[in-house]
């Protein structure tokens, strides 16, 4: 049959089956080499009508091709649990940025931070790097912190270090303060004057954390010029999101000494 009534019978447009036909999920039966003319078979139904209910529920598209790919009912359960999985790991952690917003919305000066403003020296950091994104910062760095585990990095908290202002793709570094042998990749910290405080609760609410450091930083007539650190006191896979303990700190110049 035409793609136009292959659409009809799955209550489908025709610009939805040739983007599955783009993305290689469902090809046409037959093409004629003359016209282009795509023909499919009420056969392909089925997939057609899978396809559209799994988009429907923003499944990717490489679970999607895993699912039509799967050999029985058992591999297609298999496929749909994994998703099912990631969807309630991303719901949990949604409720818990929302529980700490309400909180934040409730009483926004329930949280205090202290600014500690102190010279350091200059400290080289070994470990690993990649591509952050803005879009998916916490993701990103999460993914770069396993990196850095699997390369070795363990004897100390994860730092990571970013550039003052936020770009929509950054170049990131995840290490330690120690050198570390067969980590090839490091950055030096400039020896100054840092301000830094400490963030209990979810990577998600950081940047209350980050708006005091750096109004306290404004306030005291200094200028911050970067870099950024966070520094990883807690391990995630061991405690609860509100017990996560991050250091924040910027390097900055001005005219008042600390």
């Amino acid at each position: 049959m035409s793609i136009g009534a292959f659409a009809r019978l799955c209550r489908l447009t025709v610009k939805a089956v040739r983007h599955y036909a783009a993305e290689g999920l469902l090809e046409p039966a037959h093409v004629d080499p003359s016209s282009g003319y795509r023909y499919y078979t009420a056969e392909q139904v089925p997939a057609a009508t899978t396809i559209a209910l799994l988009r429907r529920l923003e499944v990717p598209i490489p679970v999607v091709r895993e699912v039509l790919a799967a050999p029985d009912e058992a591999a297609v359960a298999a496929v749909l649990a994994g998703q099912r999985a990631q969807w309630a790991a991303e719901l949990a952690r949604r409720e818990q940025v929302l529980r700490a917003l309400d909180g934040l919305l409730a009483n926004p000066d329930r949280v205090r931070y202290d600014v500690t403003i102190a010279a350091h020296p200059q400290q080289r950091l070994t470990g690993v790097r990649g591509t952050v994104r803005a879009a998916d910062l916490d993701d990103d760095i999460a993914a770069l912190c396993r990196r850095a585990l699997v390369a070795g990095i363990g004897r100390e908290p994860l730092m990571a270090v970013y550039p003052l202002d936020l770009a929509e793709e950054m170049d990131v570094l995840v290490g330690v303060t120690s050198a570390l042998a067969g980590l090839p990749d490091a950055q030096v910290l400039p020896a100054g004057t840092w301000a830094s405080t400490l963030h209990v609760g979810p990577y998600e609410t950081l940047s209350a954390a980050y708006t005091a450091l750096l109004e306290h930083v404004r306030e005291q007539g200094h200028e911050a010029v970067g870099p950024v650190t966070e520094t990883y006191l807690t391990d995630p896979s061991t405690s609860g999101p509100d017990e996560l303990v991050t250091r924040i700190a910027v390097l900055m110049i001005g005219s008042r000494t600390p």
